[in-house]
């Protein structure tokens, strides 16, 4: 099966790195297990010993056939993994893992924050770059961004391995690392949707400071009274972010 350039498609070769990306996800036996993306089944493979109830996503009809004819059957969903609605398909929490297409992955990390109820933990495959910016703190502001802010409040995310280009056919001109997450229970002092879009306000002007970044959500003669006002979003811990929500929602109708 060749590789579909369009649907970001890069398929790991090392049977023994994917049986450790596997074993990332921890004692699956009567978990129920969603794979994005199994392409020519390599993760696939060893879901299928390890989980009694395993199904899969796929949007390629031609990795469907192929997977329909080398491995005994199992569910596969034929869809976008974005666009479909996961309460269809699972009523009690899930683990989800995949090799996730690099061109959509942080689009999947915020289905997965949206599907915080249902998904318990999971394991992604990312380019370097994005996945760092999953666990990047204040002090690495190459990196640090809407997502280092947003995922901590939901997930503990771990590093599990690096990979380099050739371990993929086709090499993608990127390295790759591999990350678990696990649910946590945060107390939200503020309003979640509302962090969402402080946050990503504040990153859309990452180089102004958050008084003026924040303008159109409080009054910038109102935000210079907070401590953080002259700082800008790649200063501020998650946790801090969240700090200054309160204050921003104590004197602001939204």
């Amino acid at each position: 099966m060749k590789a579909k350039k369009h649907l970001g498609q890069h398929f790991l070769t090392s049977q023994d790195t994917a049986e450790m990306i596997v074993n990332s996800l921890g004692e699956i036996l009567e978990e129920d297990v969603l794979e994005i993306g199994p392409g020519m089944g390599i993760l696939t493979q060893f879901l299928l010993q390890r989980s009694k109830n395993f199904c899969a996503v796929e949007i390629d009809p031609d990795a469907i056939h192929y997977l329909k004819n080398h491995f005994i059957p199992f569910q596969i969903i034929q869809a976008d993994f974005l666009k479909i609605n996961l309460n269809d398909y699972f009523q009690k929490p899930i683990r989800l893992i995949g090799n996730f297409p690099y061109n959509i992955s942080s689009q999947i990390v915020f289905k997965i924050i949206e599907n915080r109820d249902l998904i318990k933990k999971w394991v992604g495959m990312f380019q370097l770059e994005m996945g760092i910016r999953l666990f990047a703190k204040p002090e690495d502001k190459k990196n640090y961004g809407i997502l280092s802010v947003l995922v901590p409040f939901y997930y503990d995310v771990e590093e599990v391995m690096q990979l380099p280009p050739n371990a993929f056919n086709p090499p993608p001109k990127v390295n790759s690392i591999v990350l678990t997450a696990t649910l946590k229970n945060h107390e939200f002092k503020a309003n979640p949707q509302f962090i969402k879009q402080v946050v990503k306000t504040a990153f859309g002007q990452r180089r102004k400071t958050l008084s003026n970044s924040l303008a159109s959500i409080i009054p910038k003669e109102l935000l210079i009274r907070h401590q953080f006002a002259t700082l800008r979003p790649e200063n501020l811990t998650y946790l801090q972010f969240e700090e200054l929500c309160v204050f921003i929602e104590s004197h602001v109708s939204h």
